[in-house]
């Protein structure tokens, strides 16, 4: 997709935020899958039936998706043989549920394990604003994370996911999935704007891009 970050960073450059995101994360083959559509359409139907959503409600993220981390704090690593597979789920109704019980949750935080409070307190900041439930963070603690996790440990039994950690977040409908995208990629534009003359800034994944929480 890029030949090198030079290449990605004139794109950031060139590009209006919601525009790169369809052209180069919505609608092309994810990098990971090197070109092979076939292979993509058949991995996405295996994690949809798992799921219990539709295959186009699938959308893969981060280093995976383009070739190099968009996440701002990671210097464009680029996409390796321990990098994540991050994909974003759209479901307004898996959303919904998932909203309800973390708003019920309130009263028994205390006894949830600090990195999940954290996770809690930052949905309450930030992602649930944006349509997002990070559900990277805290799918163990989720009505449907157990059918959830055994379906991304059957694709880290396959190609091209085989022995890789496979991550997912849940968006609430592809607006949400587009502004939180194009959100990170206008800090990146914003982070490369003085140097946007001079030789790339990094070429080094996080596998997904956040929003910026403090974490």
């Amino acid at each position: 997709m890029f030949s090198d970050v030079a290449a990605l960073q004139a794109a950031l450059l060139n590009k209006e935020p919601k525009s790169f995101v369809s052209h180069h994360i919505f609608e092309p083959i994810p990098f990971a899958f090197k070109d092979d559509l076939a292979l993509w359409i058949e991995w996405k139907r295996k994690l949809a039936d798992a799921l219990d959503v539709d295959p186009q409600d699938i959308v893969m993220t981060g280093s995976a998706a383009v070739g190099y981390s968009l996440n701002p704090h990671n210097d464009f690593k680029a996409f390796d043989n321990g990098s994540d597979f991050d994909c974003g789920v759209v479901s307004s109704y898996y959303f919904d549920i998932a909203w309800r019980y973390l708003r019920q949750l309130r009263v028994s935080w205390l006894s949830l394990p600090q990195p999940t409070r954290n996770a809690i307190t930052s949905h309450r900041k930030t992602y649930v604003f944006a349509g997002t439930i990070a559900a990277d963070k805290m799918l163990g603690i989720l009505p449907f994370g157990q059918t959830w996790q055994a379906a991304l440990d059957t694709m880290s039994q396959i190609d091209p996911t085989k022995g890789r950690d496979v991550k997912l977040r849940l968006y609430k409908d592809f607006d949400s999935l587009r502004y939180y995208q194009a959100s990170n990629v206008e800090r990146l534009r914003d982070s490369l704007g003085g140097q946007a003359e001079s030789e790339p800034i990094g070429n080094n994944d996080s596998d997904d891009i956040l929003i910026e929480d403090g974490e």
